[in-house]
């Protein structure tokens, strides 16, 4: 939130209008005639102030205590002080005693009706005198309620001086009537200038002041608003406001950036199902038009045009399409969607959906074709050389460096009697060697595990239980795996020893 909320604008124009009224209203009651029906309203009971002026400066002053209630001498110093005094209560007064001629008296009774005191203003020569007349109150409930007026207006102000604003109010000279606490402690020059931006402009405006005390400059927002012939200006100060803006908005500079140099498509859905954010990505991979998205459109509807570019799994009818994409988006709501989609122009997409705070949902496009096709030539190469092995005479197993059985063909499987891939537990060398034991008794196995584990080189030859020579290599290969090779000794042209049985 910057600036005034309207509910502080509201109070805090409801309340120094009350605290104007009730100020004049309780001067003018204390100021009252005792009947409204007096034939002369300067009565013998009435009592006067005179204040005495040369060229528009006080000379001398005549004032009684509680002659004009809230005034003290220090606040006269020339005609302007005591005309912005009286101005709001007789008028049209003059803006200069000098506008008199001489000899003349003038008697300028209250603008308030029921209200029967009298200004006169006259000169002689080189003197001017103001005089203000005030019929006394004639009984204690007038000044009780005067009394009371004044202990509320106390207490609006004792409010008012805790507002979240400061407020001045102005007259149409541009002089100070009041103002509360936040802003008689601001400097002069900061004062001035958040009252002459406010006049300046219509409406809100933000403004920045150079800080005298610390680095950081202070960021005010003031508003003025003009009735009659007064004006309020209400200052605010959103320092922190401002500051955490700023960093809200580099923080999506920054993410918008590293949106757009995302190569995964992003399709960001608010909590009413329309598309709120999509980033360069999403156009490329789906061949949407920007104006379409710009206009975010429903989910739906952003569904079907996906749907209509062919950008969508082939749905074998509409109706069970809508079903899948209305699961997607339950599932997507509730948790993680993830599929992998493969169109009809022989691309494959994989789409994630995610929940995102406060009901939105977000989609995530990502064209995985070239790991596709890497996947299929890798699983190709694979059972090509698989399909390699299973066709040699030689029996060949393969441990890898934690000495468990990663690879055997199919001529080992059938002189062994085993098959590793068909059992959920891996097969240890400790494991082949029991098999083998069984399987090819009397021969060195012993040599074979110890030239695995040392990661050494053998070429041996055995003789089998049929009598038959069968040569036995362990060969150490990249990685830290070793490979055994048992074969027929016609088959191996190096036999480098003999084992006998």
């Amino acid at each position: 939130m910057t600036g005034l909320s309207p509910i502080s604008l509201a109070l805090a124009l409801a309340v120094s209008a009350v605290i104007s009224v009730l100020v004049l209203w309780a001067l003018g009651r204390s100021w009252r005639a005792p009947a409204p029906g007096s034939a002369d309203p300067v009565t013998p009971d009435a009592q006067s102030a005179g204040f005495l002026f040369h060229d528009d400066a006080l000379t001398h002053q005549d004032t009684r205590p509680g002659t004009l209630s809230g005034l003290t001498s220090d606040d006269i110093n020339d005609w302007s002080d005591l005309r912005r005094w009286l101005g709001t209560r007789f008028g049209p007064l003059p803006r200069s005693l000098n506008e008199l001629d001489d000899g003349e008296i003038r008697d300028l009774p209250a603008t308030d009706s029921d209200d029967h005191a009298l200004l006169t203003l006259s000169r002689r020569h080189d003197t001017e005198r103001v005089e203000v007349t005030e019929p006394l109150a004639p009984g204690p409930l007038d000044r009780h309620g005067a009394r009371r007026l004044e202990n509320a207006v106390a207490r609006y102000q004792a409010v008012f001086n805790h507002a979240p604003c400061a407020v001045r109010i102005l007259d149409a000279s541009g002089h100070t009537i009041w103002q509360n606490a936040a802003f008689h402690d601001y400097p002069d020059a900061l004062a001035r200038q958040l009252v002459d931006t406010a006049a300046a402009t219509d409406g809100e405006s933000r403004v920045r002041i150079p800080s005298q005390d610390t680095a950081q400059d202070r960021i005010f927002e003031v508003e003025h608003v003009q009735a009659a012939d007064v004006r309020a200006v209400f200052a605010t100060d959103v320092t922190r406001v401002a500051n955490a803006e700023t960093v809200r908005q580099e923080f999506i500079q920054t993410l918008t950036k590293i949106f757009a140099n995302l190569t995964t498509g992003l399709a960001i859905f608010d909590r009413n199902r329309r598309l709120a954010l999509f980033n360069p990505a999403l156009l490329d991979l789906t061949g949407l038009p920007a104006p379409l998205l710009s206009a975010q459109p429903p989910l739906m509807q952003f569904f079907d045009s996906l749907r209509d570019n062919r950008v969508l799994p082939e749905p074998k009818n509409y109706g069970t399409w809508r079903k899948q994409i209305e699961d997607m988006i339950s599932t997507a709501a509730g948790g993680l969607y993830l599929e992998d989609w493969h169109l009809p122009n022989g691309m494959t997409y994989r789409v994630t959906g995610r929940p995102h705070p406060d009901g939105a949902i977000a989609f995530l496009f990502e064209d995985i074709t070239d790991n596709i096709s890497l996947a299929r030539h890798y699983h190709s190469q694979v059972s090509l050389r698989e399909a390699v092995l299973d066709a040699s005479d030689h029996a060949i197993v393969v441990f890898g460096p934690d000495n468990i059985v990663t690879l055997c063909n199919l001529t080992c499987r059938q002189m062994l009697g085993i098959d590793p891939d068909a059992s959920f537990a891996d097969m240890t060398l400790h494991d082949f060697l029991l098999v083998g034991r069984k399987a090819l008794p009397g021969m060195g196995w012993t040599r074979v595990e110890q030239a695995i584990l040392a990661r050494d080189t053998l070429d041996v030859t055995m003789t089998g239980p049929d009598g038959t020579a069968l040569s036995c290599q362990v060969r150490h290969l990249p990685g830290n795996s070793s490979m055994v090779t048992l074969g027929a000794l016609h088959d191996v042209p190096h036999p480098t020893a003999k084992v006998p049985v």
